[in-house]
């Protein structure tokens, strides 16, 4: 499969959620307009000391930083970020000296590792999002800064980081969607039950 394709059709579909499903607030016009100007700057690069890499990064460490300041426990998340930005480079550095270990998809493969790592340090889904975004962009770049100085260039944040980072986006949407369906689920069965146990007598006239 080429890469990005997964990025590009994930980011449309998110965008669209956003824009005509979420509630209209500064929240979800930020969310849109960052999501959009994300989706322009893919494969726009630039160059500092002969280390490339996607302007795109940058906006993901800007929009994660800004989403986590608007939590709670900001030192917290900022170190759970950290702690997702080694595991990442760790799994990137594994895959070069042990690519055998990848049985089945690499963006599969590390984007549920990542969602693992992400669900078992915060419960929260603005900070799941937040410090999943905000550690693997950093973990990007710390990666290939580690491979500049063997000497191989590659662009940080191309379109492959992108469309493990979109489906690891995705699986946390998702599982936040089966919670949410799972909390109405239960609240109509609490609610069936009642109407059981204590129906509503006819008034006889």
């Amino acid at each position: 499969m080429t890469s990005g394709i997964i990025f590009y059709w994930f980011s449309w579909m998110i965008w669209i959620i956003i824009t005509f499903f979420m509630r209209k607030s500064k929240k979800r016009t930020a969310l849109a307009c960052w999501l959009l100007l994300a989706i322009c700057c893919s494969n726009i690069s630039i160059e500092v000391d002969g280390f490339h890499f996607s302007i795109i990064l940058l906006l993901l460490i800007l929009g994660s930083l800004l989403m986590l300041v608007q939590q709670s426990r900001l030192v917290y998340h900022l170190f759970s970020s950290f702690t997702i930005t080694i595991g990442y480079v760790s799994m990137l550095l594994w895959e070069i000296n042990a690519p055998v270990w990848i049985i089945f998809s690499r963006v599969i493969t590390i984007s549920l590792l990542l969602v693992m790592v992400t669900i078992l340090l915060t419960k929260k889904f603005y900070n799941q999002l937040g410090i999943c975004v905000l550690g693997t962009s950093f973990g990007e770049l710390i990666y290939h800064f580690i491979l500049s100085g063997y000497g191989l260039r590659a662009d940080a944040g191309d379109l492959a980081f992108l469309d493990c980072l979109l489906v690891a986006v995705m699986l946390l949407i998702g599982l936040k969607l089966l919670q949410w369906a799972k909390i109405k689920l239960f609240s109509s069965l609490h609610n069936f039950r009642n109407v059981v146990r204590h129906p509503v007598h006819r008034l006889k006239l």
